[in-house]
């Protein structure tokens, strides 16, 4: 059961509306927000693999390079929806 559409954006909203970001960084993060919908949890491992290497085979740290506050902030989102969960479905 994925997330609701509408939390998940809100949650990225900050990042999403960072004019600074390229638009492989957006697609990034609209990756994430996808994936939360559709599945309703994601490990932040995740962020290294499939489809989200495709924009970067370095993965999120090096796509991300000098905004340390975008990918910690994706990261700790992922936490905070990781343990927003019961303990049965972690």
């Amino acid at each position: 059961m994925g997330l609701d559409s509408a939390a998940a954006q809100e949650a990225f909203a900050e990042f999403l509306g960072d004019t600074s970001l390229t638009p492989d960084q957006i697609r990034f993060i609209e990756m994430v927000i996808d994936q939360l919908t559709q599945r309703g949890i994601m490990e932040a491992g995740a962020l290294y693999e499939p489809p989200f290497s495709s924009l970067h085979s370095g993965g999120p740290d090096e796509l991300f390079a000098g905004k340390d506050n975008v990918i910690n902030g994706i990261f700790e989102t992922l936490e905070a929806f990781h343990s927003t969960l019961p303990a049965a479905a972690s």
